[in-house]
């Protein structure tokens, strides 16, 4: 016999929410409306609870009480959204605002009221309000002015905003539930990423962790490079927030499904009150992020023949880096580390991604960084690997005795020679 979970509202604050590239491309820069699709069970937690079609029921209903629904998301507990931004980001948003808006603005201080016409579900709603407060007199022309640039210029998508987005920018590649398995992903090689498992590449944090909104902030508006992943960049800063906002609360809703599903798998029942407890613990892991930011303290050693020599030196040391073992003594990608024989006797990778996704090592001579190509952006890999693939992490190796086998200054090395590798380029 068993329990399902019932969560409680608690006092998080509410998410904003989701957007399709390729539709938008074949549409010939149109913006056709992707519906909302129901959010289907992730496969892998179904596999947990077997036959038992009560508890993916339950399982089902518990998520939708915390998270809401792919059309109305937001649920019980939503996610800290624009209460998070410092005052610094929230006036990055508020002059983005106003040049996204420009128009509108515009058209709003010469009194043209009819041909302000807000494209965003909560926006066109909040303007529909303040009309029609002015045609009933209780707002003159100079406070429906006023109240409506104020409107523009701090607005904020709600979680169905960014969900909107979500289906129109993303859902093709990245699916309805965040799944990396859309429409288009099956085409892609690295595959769209898996939002559920809570594991995100590129963070700047210091140890296996969830991603701060920079984060995520930067991979949006970056794109990764040598993906399909584009750049956002053309997007507001609201609607960039209100992706990260979206994209948390796919993860958040994907990773406690499969928590719960694992304790069902083990136990055969819920406590009363797991779905909350679960969420409460997943999302503690989001807030503490900020504090795990991985820094190097000083001054950053100069490239140098020397250090370069060094960082060869260490590269190729198999009781140091070892780097060669994978990424091959060219740098090509192709160390014996990085390669098996499989039972048909046939040569394959030998590491699979936390999705489960073959991995090859980077070539390093293509200068193609994925996870950003400053220096700091390599130091940062170098030291702490990368979350979800075989990348170590070098800060964290030992050698017996428990002294590290790296120091930060030789990660230095590392990066400089790794950096002219690039510059030697493929040929």
């Amino acid at each position: 016999m068993h329990t399902a979970p019932a969560p409680t509202t608690t006092a998080l604050p509410s998410l904003a929410a989701g957007s399709c590239l390729l539709a938008l491309l074949l549409a010939g820069c149109s913006e056709p409306d992707v519906p909302a699709q129901p959010w289907r069970p992730n496969p892998a937690a179904l596999e947990k609870l077997g036959e038992d079609g009560a508890a993916a029921t339950q399982l089902a209903q518990s998520l939708e009480q915390l998270y809401g629904t792919a059309a109305l998301p937001g649920g019980a507990v939503g996610v800290a959204g624009q209460a998070e931004l410092s005052a610094e980001r929230a006036k990055q948003v508020r002059v983005s605002n106003e040049a996204r808006y420009a128009r509108a603005l515009a058209a709003l201080e010469s009194g043209a009221w009819d041909s302000v016409k807000p494209r965003e579900a909560s926006l066109a709603a909040a303007w529909m309000e303040l009309r029609d407060r002015h045609r009933r007199g209780e707002l003159s022309d100079a406070e429906l002015r006023a109240q409506g640039r104020e409107l523009y210029l701090g607005w904020y998508p709600t979680l169905a905003d960014s969900a909107h987005l979500y289906r129109m920018e993303c859902q093709h590649c990245h699916g309805t539930e965040g799944g990396g398995d859309g429409s288009t992903a099956h085409f892609l090689k690295p595959r769209p990423r898996d939002f559920r498992l809570g594991v995100y590449k590129w963070t700047a944090l210091a140890a296996p962790a969830r991603p701060r909104r920079e984060d995520l902030r930067r991979t949006l508006h970056d794109g990764v490079n040598g993906t399909s992943m584009p750049s956002f960049a053309r997007l507001s800063e609201a609607q960039v927030e209100g992706l990260v906002d979206y994209v948390r609360l796919l993860s958040l809703r994907g990773e406690v499904e499969l928590r719960m599903a694992a304790t069902f798998e083990s136990d055969g029942e819920w406590e009363e009150d797991a779905a909350q407890a679960e969420h409460e613990a997943v999302w503690s892991r989001w807030q503490q992020a900020e504090g795990k930011v991985l820094a190097y303290e000083g001054a950053v050693p100069p490239s140098t023949p020397e250090s370069i020599a060094r960082g060869a030196q260490l590269y190729n040391d198999a009781t140091k880096g070892n780097c060669s073992s994978c990424h091959g003594v060219d740098g090509r990608g192709d160390g014996p580390a990085a390669w098996k024989i499989d039972a048909r006797g046939e040569r394959v990778p030998a590491y699979l991604d936390a999705w489960g996704d073959p991995i090859l090592p980077r070539n390093l001579r293509l200068g193609i960084w994925r996870g950003g190509d400053r220096p700091i952006d390599l130091w940062r890999r170098i030291a702490n690997g990368i979350p979800g693939g075989p990348m170590p992490a070098l800060r964290d190796t030992k050698d017996k005795d428990g002294v590290r086998v790296v120091t930060d200054e030789e990660i230095w090395s590392l990066v400089h020679y790794v950096r002219s590798l690039s510059q030697e380029g493929d040929s």
